[in-house]
């Protein structure tokens, strides 16, 4: 699908932020008319990946160090109320899901496949969440999350993220397994603001900030 590939090639950094994306280029490339890349283009807008402008195009979404900042805030606290109402609804079919996502990341991580271990850490953490019920969140969350996807790449390519996030993923699932919910929130509470410092001193030292 059109758009499914393009957020792919948004995602994996191929368009750096502030890139013009001219449609007929695009058509011509996917062999395609334009109208079903302006559709592609207003999905990613809609997802914030993309800025729609009226007589320029799209062009790709950039964030600054300030509004990561505050992505990763609202996270903390919508995700930590997520757990919380998921953890008393969890099942062992719902445990068992968040199970064999683990073990594609830890797959993903031994073959330091960056694009999928990111691909693969967001819907790990929306499968805690989704027993929640919640939807509203849940898909606040996950309009969020992907519009730092591309930044959190970055992060796991120059930090040691990913055996980081493997050890703390684990231990989450067991803590939620086992009913402990106050120790379950405290090592949530712990991994997104950990990812959230290093990011943003990695964006910051690019920066020169």
């Amino acid at each position: 699908m059109l758009v499914d590939d393009l957020r792919k090639r948004l995602l994996s950094g191929e368009f750096s932020g502030g890139t013009l994306l001219r449609q007929e280029q695009l058509a011509q490339e996917y062999g395609v008319s334009r109208m079903p890349v302006r559709e592609a283009l207003r999905q990613l807008d809609s997802e914030g990946l993309v800025i729609m402008q009226a007589n320029r195009g799209a062009t790709v979404s950039e964030l600054s160090v300030a509004e990561i900042d505050e992505i990763f805030d609202l996270r903390t606290v919508l995700e930590l109320d997520l757990l919380e109402r998921a953890i008393p609804n969890m099942t062992p079919a719902s445990i068992d899901k968040s199970q064999r996502i683990l073990d594609e990341l830890d797959a993903a991580y031994a073959t330091r496949d960056i694009a999928q271990w990111g691909s693969l850490n967001g819907k790990f953490h929306m499968s805690l969440y989704e027993p929640s019920g919640r939807s509203i969140s849940l898909s606040l969350i996950s309009r969020i999350s992907l519009q730092v996807d591309r930044y959190l790449r970055l992060q796991i390519s120059m930090t040691e993220a990913m055996i980081d996030g493997a050890v703390e993923h684990k231990a989450m699932l067991e803590l939620c397994s086992q009913g402990k919910t106050v120790e379950a929130l405290e090592l949530l509470a712990t991994h997104i603001r950990r990812t959230k410092a290093q990011l943003i001193g990695i964006l910051s030292a690019r920066h020169g900030d």
